[in-house]
This record gives C-alpha cells, sequence and structure tokens, in this order.
C-alpha cells in the first residue's frame, strides 16, 4: 500500500503531464494580438453599468396590498381559464355525440 506522500506526487506528477499537453496541443498562434484587443475591450468600457432600477412600496403594507391584488388577479384568471378549459371539452363531447331523436307519441 502506498503511502500519503507517494500518492500525492503521483497526481502532481501526473496533473503536470497532462498541464504539459494541454499546453502543447493549443497554442493560441496571435495571442499577443488577441490579449491587445481584450485589453481594449475592457478599457472602451468607461461607462459603468447601470444597476437595475426596483421599484419600492412606500410601506410594508402598500406591498401587502400589491401582493394581494397580484394575487387575486392571478386566481381570477386561473378561474377563467378552467372555465373556458371546461367548455371546450363540454363542446367537444357534445359534438361527439349524435343526436339521438325519440319517437313522437
Amino acid at each position: 500500500m502506498m503511502n500519503l506522500q507517494q500518492e500525492l506526487d503521483a497526481l502532481i506528477e501526473s496533473t503536470m503531464a497532462f498541464a504539459n499537453n494541454v499546453r502543447q496541443r493549443h497554442r493560441i498562434a496571435d495571442l499577443p494580438v488577441a490579449l491587445r484587443v481584450a485589453e481594449q475591450a475592457l478599457a472602451d468600457t468607461s461607462k459603468p453599468i447601470q444597476p437595475p432600477v426596483s421599484f419600492a412600496p412606500a410601506s410594508e403594507r402598500d406591498e401587502i396590498r400589491q401582493r394581494v391584488s397580484k394575487f387575486k388577479a392571478h386566481q381570477e384568471k386561473m378561474a377563467r381559464e378552467r372555465e373556458d378549459y371546461y367548455l371546450q371539452v363540454k363542446a367537444r363531447m357534445l359534438s361527439s355525440v349524435p343526436a339521438v331523436s325519440f319517437p313522437a307519441r
């Protein structure tokens, strides 16, 4: 059984061999040009990115009122969609049932 130091040395050696192999395969021919372009692009961002504007309610009560009204609107929308779906299914069912005529008495 190998001790921890030998395992660690083997892992480091394997990792270094892998890194050297990757470095040799993926040379960037125009690295100085790419670096200059990247530096210029970063330097051209003179205007700072503005944080998104968020609307803060005036008080906790206002926030609760807003949330309740949004919830009610969502519930009403769901009820309308349920009713529409019910009517569509009912219409399909009724259209697939043949009309039955009863004899007159």
